[in-house]
């Protein structure tokens, strides 16, 4: 189980912070707990432009990927620190990653009041409607005389606060459990009903089940994620081993919280050409994770020509060009599939070379096809009249650590 637990205050020393340092090593048999400095964060404001809120839009995503949240305050003048205050602002505005999130509140204080009402005004800017998390009510971890209660080696040594803070540590995690089983129960329900598993969708081509549909995007070498006309993210194939991973977590928001902010211009340009009708197509060629991966954009319309959103497609090219570098295109043609070499020319025969970007044939008689595609590999500085996209030019492509579906690093 994965918790993020939050340093309440940007000062260098603090006892919030040797508190939850001592639960990360005294809980490890239960949790694996991630410290996370808010220190790190701007000061919030809403003019805060959107090219410096990076480690905003990092911290949204360990909160999402996290089972539960920790939020540990001291007490400044009877409320929380102003740092906490501005970073749950960055939690709640315009977001919903606290949404239905498990939460626990925790603290360390020099009184013997401990930080209680500090942790009062905490739970009740958690449970506000921005905000929205689970809170489990009653289960308070009051930590007072903080300078008697740690050993120097940063022990709570104090043994009644000590099995208060394992008491409550261990409801919190048994109150993550009880909601995630309720979705595991949500999941296997609509796998059982027979309506949903047994039903068809008839193709122009063909009839699909959807377990046939599901399993083919699984299959399928590349994976693909949908962007819908309202600009949400809505749909991903759940590939294995994904360039790029994605979290259910992450579906229905707006496509400007799925990527860093570094790239959300690059994004919305790309989506908006599409949706403007400029462009159908947009092809970024990256170095992902070690290897040379493809990413293509496709305008998604219906019949009419009306836009639907967007399709990404991603998939590493190692193998498709280790076998053009090995000349797989060279040797003769395989018996076993049926293909043969012209009669005329036999073994010498050449057939008309493709365009590796579009599938057109440079010996195509219509002269209109060198036009319809994305850019040639002899073209590489150039930009490509069709998608606007340079394939020297794509934002961070150099990056092993590239986001895969714009090509922007997270670093």
């Amino acid at each position: 189980m994965k918790i993020l637990a939050l340093v309440g205050t940007n000062a260098n020393f603090s006892y919030n912070r040797i508190l939850l340092q001592f639960m990360k090593k005294h809980f490890k048999q239960m949790a694996d707990i991630e410290i996370y400095e808010i220190s790190k964060l701007p000061a919030f404001s809403v003019d805060v432009p959107l090219s410096e809120q990076t480690e905003v839009w990092k911290l949204k995503q360990k909160v999402k990927a996290a089972d539960g949240v920790v939020f540990s305050t001291p007490e400044y003048d009877h409320g929380i620190p102003a740092a906490l205050k501005s970073a749950t602002e960055w939690l709640s505005y315009h977001t919903t990653v606290l949404k239905h999130k498990p939460v626990m509140v925790v603290g360390v204080s020099y009184g013997r009041q401990a930080s209680a009402r500090s942790q009062v005004q905490m739970r009740q800017i958690l449970i506000s409607p921005d905000c929205d998390a689970n809170l489990l009510p009653g289960n308070e971890v009051l930590i007072g005389g903080a300078s008697r209660v740690f050993s120097k080696d940063g022990r709570l040594i104090d043994e009644k606060m000590r099995d208060n803070l394992e008491r409550c540590f261990t409801n919190f995690i048994e109150y993550i459990q009880v909601f995630e089983n309720i979705d595991e129960e949500e999941v296997h329900m609509s796998i059982k009903r027979p309506t949903i598993s047994d039903a068809y969708i008839n193709f122009p081509t063909g009839r699909l089940s959807l377990k046939e549909v599901q399993q083919i995007f699984s299959t399928i070498p590349f994976e693909i994620d949908l962007v819908d006309s309202s600009d949400r993210f809505a749909w991903y194939s759940d590939k294995p081993n994904r360039e790029h991973v994605r979290s259910v977590a992450s579906l229905n928001e707006p496509v400007t919280e799925c990527h860093p902010p570094k790239a959300v211009p690059v994004v919305t340009k790309i989506i908006n050409s599409f949706r403007d009708g400029e462009k159908d197509v947009v092809t970024r060629p990256l170095w992902m994770n070690g290897h040379r991966s493809l990413i293509q954009y496709y305008a998604l319309r219906d019949v009419d020509g009306h836009y639907l959103g967007t399709i990404e497609f991603t998939g590493s090219v190692e193998y498709i060009l280790n076998l053009f570098e090995n000349g797989g295109w060279d040797k003769k043609p395989d018996a076993t599939t049926g293909a043969s070499a012209h009669d005329e020319g036999g073994d010498q025969a050449v057939a008309p070379v493709a365009d590796a970007s579009t599938g057109a044939s440079e010996a195509d008689d219509d002269p209109a096809s060198d036009t319809a595609g994305t850019p040639v590999a002899n073209e590489v500085a150039d930009e490509d009249a069709t998608t606007g996209a340079s394939e020297s030019g794509s934002v961070d492509a150099d990056d092993e650590s590239a986001d895969a579906t714009t090509g922007a690093s997270e670093n």
